[in-house]
């Protein structure tokens, strides 16, 4: 009788721990999942986060053109070639491309591309990660005596840039507008 009660119990044991053991896989498997879940998001959030880098950084380029073209001699305005500054003050130029019926889509057969690589992981011996910046200068004379607007140029400024992150290609546009007058000082 002893003898049939050890078995009993050792039966009962063995089922306990058999039930244990399935409950640790099924905990491992939802772990995993669940692991496996948080580490997909933390890589969209990492795209999402190059994302608005370059996006940021693109606009602010754009930006800091715009200033320069806006604080430039009103005289100046009307070259070809507008003598701008880029990166810790390193000369640049930008060509003005003449103006097109839609200087938000730009014509292909006369627009001028002002291409700029942009080494935003500050990574100079690898240019697989720049970002390639093309900016597209317009300038229109909007003077109009019989309304009585003085001397005025309508400065418009398209850039487009891509940049490859490990898994896509991303290419994005934007332009901005400025209005520039020639306001005499007395």
């Amino acid at each position: 009788m002893a003898n049939r009660q050890q078995t009993y119990r050792s039966k009962i044991f063995f089922n306990k721990s058999g039930v244990t053991l399935v409950g640790i896989m099924v905990a491992m498997v939802i772990l995993g999942f669940s692991g496996l879940a948080l580490l997909t998001g933390l890589m969209q959030s990492r795209r999402y986060t190059e994302l608005a880098i370059h996006e940021n950084t693109a606009l602010t380029i754009g930006q800091g053109y715009i200033e320069q073209i806006k604080n430039m001699e009103f005289a100046s305005l009307d070259e070809a070639i507008l003598t701008t500054l880029f990166h810790e003050g390193v000369a640049d130029t930008l060509s003005v491309s003449p103006l097109s019926a839609d200087p938000t889509v730009g014509n292909e057969g006369t627009d001028i591309k002002n291409s700029k690589r942009i080494d935003i992981k500050n990574t100079p011996d690898d240019t697989t990660d720049d970002m390639n910046f093309d900016v597209y200068v317009y300038i229109e004379n909007i003077t109009d005596a019989a309304n009585k607007v003085g001397e005025a140029r309508r400065i418009l400024l398209r850039y487009e840039y891509s940049f490859s992150d490990s898994y896509r290609t991303v290419n994005n546009s934007n332009t901005l507008y400025a209005i520039r007058s020639d306001v005499p000082t007395f």
